[in-house]
């Protein structure tokens, strides 16, 4: 069992490592203040449906692994 937990944590580890090492972006160094200003926005953000399908891809790649450390040696035949 410890080692099925330790397999998922290493398969989410290298699925977010290049995520979380994405620089910060460049222009965020020009800025002359610290604060953002905002306006409200008319239209729906499009990035909705790319985070629902990146949360269901991770998922996927850590059930796989989960699945692949599984330490089933029975033969299914007979």
């Amino acid at each position: 069992m410890l080692t099925k937990l330790l397999t998922a944590a290493a398969v989410a580890s290298l699925a977010t490592a290049p995520v979380l090492a994405a620089p910060v972006s460049p222009a965020s160094k020009l800025s002359l203040s610290g604060v953002r200003a905002a306006t409200a926005s008319k239209k729906k953000s499009d990035l909705a449906p790319a985070v629902i399908i990146g949360v269901l891809a991770t998922a996927a790649i850590i059930g796989g692994a989960v699945a692949l450390a599984d330490n089933n040696d029975d033969p299914d035949s007979p």
